[in-house]
């Protein structure tokens, strides 16, 4: 029989350079300074901090940000939260409107062992909601999502949202935690003044309807909202009780660039290491990372680090081709070469953990316990 060597058989003390390829790596000192810039800005402000976990989908990561400041974690997907709870996460929000009766009785189910909230948007699903609690013999909090510009899920702020509130308010088996908007129409603004205009006009929309509410004798506790791109305008909003920017404690090309995260000095701390395998030509080198391994965009690749006039030309599914330009180091078979991803949110996904070193040498494995989970 095959010998299988998985991820988690790399030893602590192993030099990231020797390692086997691909690989995903995550630097720890970067995580760590990434997400400690996010929670300085957000304990200043009085906003706590809920990051989202659908990119790393691990509940060792969740924890870590939990040490660093987070009283929780959120969540795309029911089984995400299943995953975040059995690995000791005390509160999760899962900010989609689960669209069946069984998602809601598992939602209800995990309430005996934490506290999980999950987003309504319409009378269905405060229906789903209060049958499910009614049946487990508890109440399920939600948030009523608001619809602030992205053209996706939620409710129109004012009257719309205060009458679905009040339909909660009424309803046995369900409690209202709050409301949430996400602005995710303002990630990539900019200049960054224009972002601060756009921020404040989108969740002054969630603000204000958690006033009316309030008005109207309905309690609001949480105020949820924002995204790694805008968290710095976000948390300067007043009456925002949490922020749920994540993806900022790993950077990608997409936040870096594309959000100016990288202006604000943030760090690249995940990447993927890859091989050389073939040279066919002086300008042409192929790695052994494809699209199974990280994920590109037309315009957007990955980009591989301390290697001058080199690009991505593509990806296929095991392979990435590498144009070497005339100024480019002429690389040799089985040479590694570090990329920068072009998104982590479709990358991660895609490996069974992440190899986290410090200086370059593996100190743990983290799984990623969540990869598959989504129902």
């Amino acid at each position: 029989m095959p010998i299988v060597r998985p991820t988690h058989d790399i030893r602590p003390g192993t030099p990231v350079a020797e390692l086997d390829t691909p690989v995903l790596l995550l630097d720890l000192d970067r995580f760590e300074r990434n997400a400690r810039r996010m929670w300085d800005v957000m304990a200043a402000n009085g906003v706590g901090w809920r990051p989202h976990s659908k990119a790393h989908k691990s509940p060792e990561i969740a924890r870590m940000q939990m040490a660093i400041g987070a009283h929780g974690v959120t969540c795309a997907k029911v089984s995400e939260a299943e995953i975040m709870v059995a690995g000791g996460v005390p509160s999760v929000l899962i900010a989609y409107e689960p669209p069946l009766p069984v998602k809601w009785e598992r939602i209800a189910a995990l309430q005996a062992h934490a506290e999980v909230i999950a987003c309504v948007d319409a009378p269905e699903h405060v229906a789903m909601a209060s049958a499910a609690g009614v049946q487990a013999g508890v109440e399920v909090p939600v948030l009523v999502e608001l619809e602030i510009g992205m053209d996706r899920c939620g409710i129109r702020p004012g009257e719309p949202a205060l009458a679905l509130a009040q339909r909660v308010m009424d309803a046995p088996g369900v409690r209202l935690a709050g409301v949430m908007g996400y602005e995710g129409h303002c990630l990539t603004v900019w200049p960054m003044e224009e972002k601060i205009a756009a921020v404040k006009g989108a969740l002054g929309q969630v603000v204000e309807t958690a006033e009316l509410l309030r008005s109207r004798g309905i309690p609001v506790g949480i105020v949820s909202v924002g995204g790694s791109g805008s968290y710095l305008q976000a948390a300067h909003v007043p009456g925002v009780t949490e922020l749920q920017a994540g993806g900022g404690c790993f950077v990608d090309r997409f936040y870096a660039e594309e959000c100016h995260l990288a202006e604000l000095g943030f760090e690249f701390a995940a990447t993927v290491l890859a091989s050389v395998s073939g040279r066919p030509t002086p300008e042409r080198a192929i790695l052994d990372s494809g699209f199974k391994t990280m994920s590109e965009r037309d315009t957007v690749k990955p980009l591989p680090i301390g290697l001058e006039d080199a690009e991505v030309v593509y990806l296929s599914a095991e392979h990435m081709n590498l144009r070497l330009g005339p100024g480019a180091r002429q690389l040799a078979i089985g040479e590694r070469v570090e990329f920068l991803l072009e998104y982590s949110d479709t990358t991660f996904f895609r490996h069974d953990a992440f190899v986290a070193h410090r200086g370059g040498v593996v100190e743990r494995i983290i799984p990623i316990a969540g990869r598959g989970r989504l129902t």
